[in-house]
């Protein structure tokens, strides 16, 4: 992943149409943006290590679920094993990403090699034998409230995490509880085989899932966030259009600008909203904020809707500048 560029990227485009006047040919574009991570590391913060501590003991238990009305205790899904495949999947997330220049995975050994004397390691001697700046350690793993339901192919369950993180030279220890809750459909379930496999698959998946959640707000990731635009029967607005679902950005917008002296006010107001999300695509977003100020301020004040959306965006530029300044913090040098 670069970190050092653009952090925002247009992906897939969907449609959905609103009323009224200006509002009748509202828009959504998916796109991708950079979200800030939770910790500020400085540059000299590369190698981290991952365990899993379990420190209440959760790998002891007994996985259960609630099937209709009866509780079923399925031994064939070791809670250990889930626990295992989410720190795995914490540490591949890293990897993956290249965030750190190290990243090393012990999972379990604090409880068998690496833990050969009864009290255990003090970060101390861990961030000496990993050669790590960062720990991080998954102290409990639980998924609760399990339903599965076999008549109908649906699993709903809540899951609890709790992580410590570590930082070299830190005298504090951060902890991260993680609360998130897991759904599966018919649909999303047809990737399983359920009769040849059980649900150790399906939960091994969640498990999945959870640990690059946590990596997730750990560093710097993309996320998936809509933008409202204008559509417009307008064939030089179509033509900017088509440009914009191309990622043309600088081409749409010269369009658009041009079409800001059109006579007909509907044009203006449509083409200033729209050359605010090309400026937002450009990482330019006080020129958005002002573009939307004037698409704002071009209609009657009875246009309730358009006000609205042009406020919308206002409020999510002013929340994702912040993101930006703290993710300026973020960003590594290339080496």
């Amino acid at each position: 992943m670069n970190y050092h560029k653009k952090i925002l990227l247009p992906i897939i485009v969907c449609f959905g149409l609103t009323s009224c006047l200006v509002t009748e040919q509202a828009r959504n574009l998916e796109v991708e943006i950079m979200k800030p991570g939770v910790f500020i590391f400085p540059e000299n913060i590369s190698k981290v290590a991952v365990f899993k501590r379990d420190l209440f003991q959760t790998d002891t238990s007994l996985f259960k679920y609630l099937n209709e009305d009866k509780i079923v205790v399925d031994k064939n899904i070791k809670t250990a094993n889930l626990s295992n495949q989410c720190v795995d999947a914490v540490a591949s997330y890293f990897k993956e990403e290249g965030y750190f220049k190290e990243v090393k995975n012990y999972r379990d050994s604090l409880n068998n090699t690496l833990n050969s004397h009864s009290t255990g390691y003090s970060p101390d001697e861990l961030f000496s034998k990993s050669n790590s700046d960062i720990l991080i350690f998954l102290d409990f793993f639980k998924f609760y409230d399990v339903l599965i339901n076999k008549s109908v192919n649906h699993l709903y369950t809540s899951a609890c995490l709790s992580w410590t993180i570590t930082i070299k030279n830190d005298t504090s220890a951060y902890i991260y509880n993680q609360i998130d809750t897991l759904d599966y459909n018919d649909w999303q379930l047809k990737s399983f085989n359920l009769k040849q496999d059980g649900h150790e698959k399906l939960l091994m998946d969640a498990a999945k899932y959870l640990g690059e959640s946590f990596g997730k707000k750990i560093i710097p990731s993309w996320i998936p966030v809509e933008r409202m635009y204008y559509g417009s029967s307008n064939p030089d607005m179509i033509k900017a259009e088509q440009f914009a679902l191309k990622n043309e950005w600088l081409k749409a917008a010269e369009i658009w600008n041009r079409e800001t002296k059109n006579k007909n006010l509907k044009i203006v107001t449509k083409s200033c909203f729209n050359l605010a999300l090309a400026a937002e695509m450009e990482g330019k977003i006080d020129v958005a904020i002002d573009w939307l100020i004037r698409s704002y301020s071009m209609l009657p004040k009875n246009n309730k809707d358009h006000k609205a959306n042009c406020q919308r965006y206002i409020n999510i530029l002013a929340m994702r500048k912040k993101e930006i300044e703290r993710l300026d913090k973020q960003f590594r040098k290339p080496e």
